[in-house]
This record gives structure tokens, sequence and C-alpha cells, in this order.
């Protein structure tokens, strides 16, 4: 008996037992004379029955005839018959029984018979495959000003909507998974056609949305979310919840497409919006880092809070459909300017041609064999590139592939749908993981640097206009349309797109750029005027003065009154008449410190014309000393070599930063080829009783002068620094860096980010960042009883321990990428960059100041302590001339165990509402208790989602806050 059929028999019979084909294999070893052989297919077809069938390719080896053949497919559940219909040289496709192989490796029983002169076997191994349903995301990157002018970007986005509104007609008679549909991928070209279509466009518009034609993505624009805001992260999601409220089609789902990583602090915010999802697909090469570390692995991201979550996914980056069809078409748009030459629609004659087979087999073969994705959906983009065209091809690839395949299955769908199908599907397997999804584009920040602290400081100043006009105000609307417009810009800062693909080539680099700096310069102006409008308006020759807090705490600083606005005055006193402490700056200012300005209140002051006798200040030479803090700077490097505050020293002799030290560094060298100043000389600039600050000019590479200043005031043990550079236009990579070498043993180092605060390492995500970190208002240094706070209100990134933010190019799979951050008290500001070789200014120049304050203490790390002191930096007082009978008394009053703390009160409704946000950075839940005076709320409720109020009753006025998590509520009067 020949090998061959011993195998077979051994099989046969261990499909009665139930054996494997292991062990018939071990029987012997196959030997063919003729044979069949066979290839099992990575899909399945539609089978006569209408199921779908494994498909596996067959061809006779041998010379006998096959005329009247007929092949048997023998499986433990029984045998199938089919003619074979085909020559000895044919391959014959054949389709196995329903579900074999899809739940485990399986095998089948072969055999090919002709009359009696024809029978041959074979035994076929069926490797397990999914059926897979394959999720088709279609949109067009927006990237507002990266391959084209802002307004062409904005031309082509709504474009596509009108294109998609057109196609999605005209497929309507499809197949359900192959009719078309658009993903905007953000709010922002919505917003835009909204504001600039007629009104038949416009309700067409709301219309596909309804119906889910068009599905609206939840944030605004694709941005840097670790540099955004608390309150801005809330204004990303505005518009697309307006959407909701016109259509009555829920907004479930922020994209984030090309950057990759995200706050932590987006989770809670997502989840109080009703949004439950979240899709990311980032560059996929492109200074990366190690962020596809998360890509495929779906999870449920629970917030700071430990409450809050969403339903997080990253497949893979945004580029296969660029990759396999968009390479075509999108370089004949880049930079073509003239609107009426820019490609309306990507049609051809051969929809499958250029499609998904290159990318689809091979991921899915590797999912297939991934021990980390047991799930049978799979989901992907299909994106030509940046602000391209739709594919109009797709409804008809998608059509005719059904018809080919059983499975992968694919289906034409929306974001929403893809989060969702997991979510219903295996929404209670998938893990949870919380932590920082540390962003790595954050150093394009400081390719701008001038422009990016400007943005921090303008929108915390809005957000203090809007809670000033609350108390100012109440039950009066605010200018709301102004509100949303200075948002909109100071968001389309934050927008990941500065500049053209090519820094080369003008002058279209200018102009884009130009257009981005003019966010900048709106939001800035837009929030003046408002902050003009809603302080109260006095005559010029009033000589008082009043002072708002818009904290939930006691507040007290130094306030400053310009030089005009002070001219023939001398001094100040309170309203008893009492002396206030004063002092006439070198800047022709007149400052004074105001001592305990009441919670959401304020206090006046007037201005006088007594002559009081100079006191002395506190700068002996290079030595600063208040009292409180001593400060020595070294009269050769300018850098602080000591600063000593309760008897303890706080700057570490070991470090290899000084305190405030400069640093430059050429492109990826290493930290220690980093120069230092020279030619430095220390001046006085203020001597006061209550201000006093050293300056210290040097030379250094890449400057024209780099200037220091160094400031303590009287009673305070807080250090003020600003240092200035005069920057040469270098177009050779090139960082600036700010070194803070602290003396803290065995350091534990905070962070506070938006809606919360990360302790490195231990509150990150693996494929997070570690070479540089964004942080929002301040950093705390602990350690063995003393540590210092740091903030640095407009320089956003910083580095830990070393310079380790010296990557070049898009640096894939780089092993510079940190996988941990070590322990360390010496942190860098990153201040200035130009490391990117693309979307960025090739160069910075002229002055760029960047600010930073320390304020060290004993003890143990205390949150509410860090952040009061970070928040008084960033929204310090506020002054303003009033006439002489100006009265104010705070409207609430803020009850609240430590740690709780107001961030915003906001005017709704035309004056019928108001939202009082309250944040905790506690480690427990903690109570709050709302007093008000005066008129008192019709009622309290929570707002569960967003401004809706549409939550509990408060009756009393108690609500507790989460521990590191925030609570919004709405008092309607």
């Amino acid at each position: 008996m020949k090998t061959e059929q011993l195998v077979i028999r051994s099989f046969l019979g261990l499909l009665l037992l139930g054996g494997t084909l292991e062990t018939a294999k071990a029987a012997a070893p196959q030997i063919f004379e003729e044979s069949l052989s066979a290839t099992v297919c990575p899909y399945y077809k539609h089978r006569a029955d209408g199921k779908p069938g494994r498909a596996v390719r067959i061809a006779y080896n041998g010379a006998n005839s096959l005329a009247g053949a007929e092949l048997e497919i023998r499986t433990k559940a029984g045998t199938e018959t089919t003619p074979w219909r085909g020559s000895n040289r044919d391959t014959l496709c054949v389709l196995l029984p329903a579900d074999l192989g899809l739940r485990q490796n399986d095998t089948v029983l072969l055999r090919l018979t002709a009359g009696k002169g024809l029978k041959v076997e074979k035994l076929l191994p069926v490797p397990r495959l999914r059926q897979w349903t394959v999720y088709i995301y279609p949109h067009s990157h927006v990237d507002i000003g990266y391959t084209n002018t802002q307004a062409n970007v904005e031309i082509i986005h709504k474009r596509n909507i009108d294109a998609a509104i057109e196609l999605a007609a005209a497929t309507r008679d499809y197949p359900r998974d192959a009719r078309y549909r658009w993903n905007t991928e953000a709010s922002w070209p919505a917003e835009r056609y909204m504001a600039s279509a007629s009104e038949p466009r416009r309700a067409a518009l709301l219309d596909a949305i309804r119906s889910g034609v068009i599905n609206i993505d939840a944030a605004y624009v694709h941005t840097n979310t670790s540099s955004a805001s608390g309150e801005e992260l809330f204004e990303l999601f505005a518009y697309g919840k307006k959407l909701e409220r016109l259509t009555g089609r829920k907004v479930e789902t922020m994209v984030q497409v090309d950057i990759p990583g995200m706050s932590w602090g987006v989770v809670p915010v997502a989840a109080q919006m009703g949004i439950k999802y979240i899709l990311a697909m980032n560059n996929g090469s492109d200074r990366i880092g190690n962020s596809l570390d998360l890509s495929f692995r779906p999870f449920w991201w629970i917030g700071p809070d430990g409450k809050s979550k969403v339903l997080f996914l990253e497949p893979f980056s945004y580029v296969p459909g660029a990759q396999a069809k968009g390479f075509k078409f999108w370089p004949g748009m880049a930079g073509q300017t003239d609107p009426d030459k820019l490609l309306r629609i990507v049609r051809t004659d051969s929809p499958r041609e250029c499609f998904i087979d290159g990318y689809l087999w091979p991921k899915l073969r590797e999912l297939e064999a991934a021990n980390y994705y047991p799930y049978d959906i799979f989901a992907m983009t299909w994106c030509m590139a940046d602000n391209t065209p739709i594919d109009a091809d797709l409804p008809d690839a998608v059509r005719s592939w059904n018809e080919e395949y059983a499975y992968p299955h694919l289906k034409i769908a929306s974001s929403t749908d893809i989060m969702r199908a997991f979510d219903e599907k295996y929404g209670d397997q998938l893990p949870c993981l919380g932590g920082d999804f540390t962003e790595y584009w954050t150093d394009g920040l400081g390719t701008a640097a001038k422009y990016t602290g400007r943005n921090r400081e303008v929108k915390e100043a809005l957000q203090q206009t809007e809670t000033l006009h609350s108390m100012l105000h109440p039950g009066e609307s605010p200018r709301r349309d102004l509100f949303e417009q200075t948002w909109r810009n100071i968001i389309l800062g934050t927008e990941h797109t500065w500049a053209f693909m090519d820094p080369n080539r003008q002058p279209l680099q200018d102009e884009i750029l130009a257009v981005k700096y003019g966010y900048f310069d709106r939001a800035d102006s837009l929030g003046r005027a408002l902050r003009a409008a809603v302080l109260p308006q006095a005559d010029a020759a009033s000589p008082w003065f009043a002072v708002f807090n818009t904290h939930s705490w006691p507040q007290g600083g130094i306030v400053r009154i310009d030089a005009r606005q002070s001219a023939g005055y001398t001094g100040l006193c309170d309203e008893s008449g009492a002396v206030v402490p004063s002092q006439r700056l070198s800047t022709g200012e007149l400052a004074f410190r105001a001592v305990d300005v009441p919670a959401l209140g304020m206090k006046k002051f007037r201005l006088t014309k007594t002559k009081t006798r100079p006191a002395r200040g506190f700068i002996d030479g290079n030595v600063l000393d208040n009292g409180l803090t001593r400060v020595i700077v070294d009269p050769h490097s300018g850098d602080i070599a000591s600063l000593v505050c309760n008897q303890k020293e706080y700057a570490d002799p070991k470090s290899p930063a000084a305190l405030n030290s400069f640093r430059y560094l050429h492109g990826d060298d290493a930290s220690g080829k980093a120069t230092r100043p020279w030619n430095t000389r220390i001046e006085i600039v203020e001597n006061g009783p209550l201000v006093s600050t050293l300056r210290v000019t040097s030379d250094a590479e890449g400057c024209n002068r780099l200037v220091r200043e160094i400031t303590l005031t009287a009673g305070t043990p807080q250090v003020e620094l600003r240092n200035t550079v005069d920057k040469q236009a270098v177009t050779e990579k090139e960082g600036i860096h700010f070194g803070f070498g602290f003396d803290i043993p065995s350091p534990t180092l905070h962070a506070d980010i938006p809606w919360g605060v990360v302790e490195l390492e231990k509150d990150q995500l693996q494929a997070g960042n570690r070479n540089w970190f964004t942080f929002q208002r301040w950093l705390d240094l602990s350690g063995d009883g003393k540590g210092v706070v740091w903030c640095a209100p407009n320089a956003p990134v910083f580095e830990v321990g070393d310079l380790t933010a010296n990557i070049l190019g898009g640096a894939f799979g780089s092993p510079k990428w940190l996988r941990r951050t070590e322990p360390s008290a010496t942190v860098y500001s990153w201040a200035l960059n130009n490391h990117w070789h693309t979307n960025f200014p090739l160069y910075q120049q002229g002055t760029i100041s960047f600010e930073y304050s320390i304020l060290p203490y004993t003890g143990l790390y205390d949150a509410a302590r860090a952040d009061r002191f970070g928040t008084d930096r960033i929204q310090p007082l506020i002054a303003a001339r009033v006439p002489a009978g100006f009265t104010y008394a705070p409207i609430l009053e803020l009850e609240a165990e430590p740690g709780i703390s107001l961030s915003l009160l906001k005017t709704l409704d035309g004056g019928k509402a108001t939202l009082v946000r309250l944040r905790s950075t506690a480690g427990s839940d903690r109570t709050a208790v709302l007093h008000w005076s005066g008129r008192q709320p019709a009622s309290l409720r929570v707002g569960e989602s967003g401004e809706s109020g549409d939550g509990a009753i408060i009756p009393d006025g108690r609500i507790t806050v989460p521990a590191m998590g925030f609570v919004t509520l709405i008092a309607r009067w």
C-alpha cells in the first residue's frame, strides 16, 4: 500500500476519533505520483447556499482524463461533492463548508475521482482565519495650510462636502455597506461651509448630517492637546456639539489625525461632552517616537479622575490610501494656488486597480498571528492625502469587492460606526488603561516660540475675562460672538499646522505663515477688546484703581500701573487712607503690593501725590536677599549659583546645569557639546523696597544678545526670572535650553496638565514621549522634606535630567527615543528650536522673552499649593481705573475643602444662566458648597453634557468634586 494512502486512511480514522493532522502526518512521509496541489486563500467567498466559504485553489497534477471527475471535500461534519469543471491544466477555486477554519485550525481531505481509473487524495491543513469586517473611514486630512494656502484648503474641504452629498445620492441604491458616506475628520470644514454657503446649501448639509451621509467628528481641528488649556478643550468640542443640537445627530467620536500622542486631560472633557470614543490615526513615520506601540490595541482610557472614560483606538496611520492611490493625484495639488486648477474629485475607469489590497492582506496576516488582537473588526482610513478631494471610486470598489468576497467584508463607515462596533462586540473584554499619552509633536511649539508663548497668555487672560464678566455684569449677556471668535483664533493658533510643506518655497511659505500669525494677532486684539468692555469705565482723571481677583481664594501680589496712567502721582493709599507701599520702576510703572484681595472680589486703591522717603532695596553686588530668599548670581556665567530659603540650599552644585543656565545646542549634538554664555555683565535695574532686579547681559551663540533678569519682591520667597534673547536668523538646526539644577534629594516630579496632574513615568502610557514633556501652569519637584514649584507661563516644553530633545528628521525607529524617564531634579526648559524639516518656519529672529517663577518650600508635595502658585502666576490680579464711587461685592463664595478651586464662571443664555466649573487637585473626593450673595438661582444642576445643565439637582449648593476631577454646574436665574 502506498505511503500517501496510509496517511489518508489514518486521517479518516482520526476524523472519527477526533484526532489531529499532526498525528496523521507522523505515520509516514508523503510521496506523490499523481497528486492534487491546493492552496488555502486568505478570504471567504459566497457559496451557493448563501453562506461564506473559505476559498481553496486546487490543481490536478497528472495525465489521466478528468472527464466526469468529481471533487469530494471530507470534513468531520460530513462530505460535500462538486463536479470538477476544468481540464488537467486548470486551477479551480472551490469553497469549503461554512465555518471551517473559523474558530480553530482544521484539516480537510480532498478526493478527486473520475470513473474507475482516477482516485487522487490530499490532506489539506486549513489554518484558522477570522471572518473580518473591514470598516473603511473615507476622509481628507484637514491640515490647514500645509499643502496650500489656508483659503484654498478651505475651498477643497467645502467642495468635498458638496461632492460627498452628490455621490451619496448617486449610490443610494447600492448595497448598504457600499453606499457613500463622508467624514469631515474635524468640525472646521462644516463650520466654514455653514459660514459661507447659501441657505439652501446649508440646509442640505444639515439634512446630510441628519441622514448620516455626512459624519461630523467632534474636534474643531487637529490640535496639540497637551498645549491646549483646560477650558480650551471644551471649546475644541463646542462647534461639533452645536451641530448636534441643530441636527439631532449625536457627535460621539473625536478623530485625531497625524499627531502622535494625546493629553490625558482630553478624557474627562470628552466624557462630559458626550463624546464616547477617540479614533486616532497618526502620521505613521514622521517623529512619532514609540507611539505605534498602541497601534491596534483598543482600550478603555480612564481619565485622571479615575471615573471618566472613553474607548480609544489607534488603527495604525492615515497613509494607506495615499500610498495606494493618492500619490497619483496629490503632488499636483500641493502648492497649486489657483483654486480653479485644483482637482475637484478623484475618479478613474478602474475602481479596484489601486485599492486596499496591498495594505489589507499583510495587515490581516499580521493581526491573525498577533497575540494582542483577538478581534474580527479591522478599521482603516481611506484618504488620498492632506487636503485632497474625495475618491469617488470607493463605492464601486467596495461593491465589487463584496460581490467577489464574503469576507473580508468591506463597509464604508463613520468614525462612530467603527468605535460603536468595538464597543458593542468587545467592550466588556477590552483592557482599561490610565495615564498620559505624552505627545511627540509639541517640539513644534518651540519653532515659533514667540507666538506659542503669546497664545498661552491670551487664552488664560480670556478665561479671566469670562469670569470677570460674570462677576461684574451678572444677568447681562456678554458678547458671546466675540468670545467665540477669540476662542476660534486661539484654537487655530494651537492647531498643528503652521507653514508650507517645503519651508524654502517662497512666497508661498511667508503667505501661509502670515495667515497663521494672524490668528494669534486677532486672538490678542479681540481678547483685549473684550477685557476693556468688561472692566468699569472711568474718566482718565479718576485717581481710583480697583484690583480684581478672579480666583476662589484670596490673592495677593505686585500690581503695576503703567507710566501714563500714574503720571503725576507718587504713591497710593487704600480705601481707609492708609499708605500702601509702592515703588516707581525704571520702566516708569508705579508698582504696589495688593494684599489679600478677596476671592472673586476687589480692593480699591487711590493714587496720591504724597512724597515718601525712598527705602533701601535688597541687592548687594551680585546678591539679592529679601529676608526670605537669598540668591547669588555667578558673575562669570550669569547663572544662579545659590538659592537659599528657610536655611536650605535649592541650587545643586553637582548638577550639570546651575539655575537659569543658558545652553545652546547644535542639531543632534550630545548635551556635552552645548555652548554657554560668555562676556557676562551684571547691573542693578531695580533696587527698591518692593522690587529688586539684577540684569545679567551676556553674549551667546545664535543670539545678538542674551539678557537674564532675576527679581525678588518683598514679603514673598518666590524668584521671578525673565530671559530675553535677541535671536539671530539661524537656519541650521539649533536649540535653546534653560537649565535648572535643583538640590532635591530623591526627587518626584509632578506636572500640571489639562484637568489633571501627571507624576512622570508613573502616570504615563508606555507609548508616550519621554524625550520632552509639555505642561500647563506648573511642575513640582519634591523629596526629602523640601521642594520647588516651577512655572514657565510662556515656555511649555521641558526635558528631565539631560538635553534629550536632540532628535532631528523623521527619526522613525531611532534609538534616541527614550523608553523610560529616570528621576532627576534637573529640568530644562526647551525654549526654542528649529528641528522640524517641514511645516514650520526655517528660523526665528528678533526679541523673544521667556518667563519663569520658582517657589521654594519645605515639607511635602502639595498639589493645591502648586496649583494656586501656578494659577496666580499666569492669571494675575487685574487692575483697572474706576470711578470714585465704584462698588462691588462678590456674587459667589466657594466654601471648599483643600484642593478644590474655581476654574471658570461663564454667563450663558443671554444672562439667564451661569456656568460654574470646579476643579480638584486632591487625591480623594472633596466637598464644596456654593454660597450666592444677593440674588439666588432658581435652580442649580450638574452639567452632565457640557453646558446643558441636565444633570442632578443640587438643592443646597453642596457638591462632591471627584479626586483629580472637575464638576460643571449650571445655575439658572
